[in-house]
């Protein structure tokens, strides 16, 4: 038994297939899906994603924010971000997360919003380092 699941942020779409479940970090903490789950909407938080395919491969993402909407036979999430970490570029995030220390370090702590600029960049790189080394273990 699976669900189709859709995953879109403003730019792409970033999956769209069948899912046996659905793993997704919401400000709630984490939420799981499965097959002919009750309607459900939330709003989704910053963490990893796990889709369990219909084949039982699992596909790691990066999410960043935005709303998911469960029907019993059909998931949509609408990200801010949504990375698969396949996609993601350990060369690249090393050097995004050089460039957010520096500007944690450099930041006017006067400056409420460069503060939380600076802030959010660390997490990001932070969140994309951790699901690309989490896929590299798995292989």
């Amino acid at each position: 038994m699976s669900f189709t699941l859709e995953i879109v942020t403003p730019e792409r779409l970033t999956w769209s297939g069948e899912a046996t479940a659905l793993v997704l970090p919401t400000v709630d903490g984490e939420v799981g899906i499965l097959p002919k789950h009750e309607p459900y909407v939330t709003v989704l938080g910053l963490g990893e994603g796990r889709i369990t395919t219909k084949d039982g491969g699992v596909e790691l993402l990066a999410i960043i924010g935005g709303f998911v909407q469960v029907r019993p036979d059909r998931v949509l999430v609408l990200a801010e971000s949504a990375d698969l970490a396949a996609d993601l570029d350990l060369t690249a995030i090393e050097k995004a997360k050089a460039e957010a220390e520096q500007a944690l370090a450099q930041v006017d702590q006067a400056d409420p919003g460069a503060v939380a600029t600076a802030r959010a960049a660390m997490a990001r790189a932070l969140l994309h380092l951790n699901v690309a080394e989490r896929r590299r273990r798995r292989g």
